[in-house]
């Protein structure tokens, strides 16, 4: 009997006990606590991508890759010039007579007052051009000199159609100019011009044609 009502004391005391901390507020802490426990659970339920991994935390997702840059295109190949000097033996060439051999050669005056081989494409581009060795190197039709020192035959590379063609028809074209107005045909160097300078240029002009594909 005792017993029993120590027992039921001992609730009762339990009982105050636990009316007057509720009511001082230490245990409202805790339901918060398993609420919100159980509402971080619920969200890392969810971060579960379905196989089992748990998915990164907003912050911990790695920072977006940053697009490659763009490939730079390669620096173009840097300009050449082939040239050929064309000079008289005279010492002298008549520019009238030239002019004509110019014209009847299929060249044409034109831009920069100089005479151009124009290409048969649609863009027009002069295969090689033929300027005056006096300067500035234009060919006046209104006031032509009486004569001049000779005539430079130049072709620029990168330029469109076949560069090897193009020096072909430019050195074709000086051989025969230099034959009927009596001239003799130079490097840019002021050597005589030969066959292996010649074929050495070709070769030139090939290996800077498979660069500039390349770049």
């Amino acid at each position: 009997m005792w017993e029993l009502r120590w027992v039921l004391v001992g609730l009762g005391a339990l009982l105050i006990v636990g009316v007057y901390l509720w009511g001082k507020g230490w245990l409202k802490g805790i339901v918060p606590e398993r609420a919100a426990a159980r509402r971080w659970l619920h969200s890392f339920d969810k971060a579960l991508d379905g196989s089992g991994a748990v998915a990164a935390a907003p912050e911990e997702l790695p920072a977006e890759a940053e697009p490659e840059a763009e490939a730079k295109p390669a620096a173009p190949s840097p300009q050449r010039i082939i040239t050929l000097r064309f000079i008289p033996k005279d010492r002298a060439l008549n520019t009238e007579q030239a002019i004509l051999a110019l014209r009847a050669a299929g060249l044409q005056h034109g831009r920069y007052g100089i005479f151009h081989r124009l290409g048969d494409g649609a863009g027009n581009d002069p295969w090689f051009s033929v300027a005056n060795l006096t300067e500035p190197g234009s060919f006046d039709l209104t006031k032509p000199q009486a004569t001049i020192p000779g005539m430079s035959f130049f072709m620029v590379l990168p330029d469109t159609g076949d560069a090897v063609a193009r020096f072909d028809m430019m050195v074709q074209t000086a051989r025969t100019l230099a034959h009927d107005l009596n001239a003799e045909l130079h490097d840019d160097r002021g050597s005589s011009w030969s066959i292996q300078r010649e074929h050495y240029l070709r070769e030139e002009i090939i290996e800077y044609r498979h660069q500039h594909d390349r770049a």
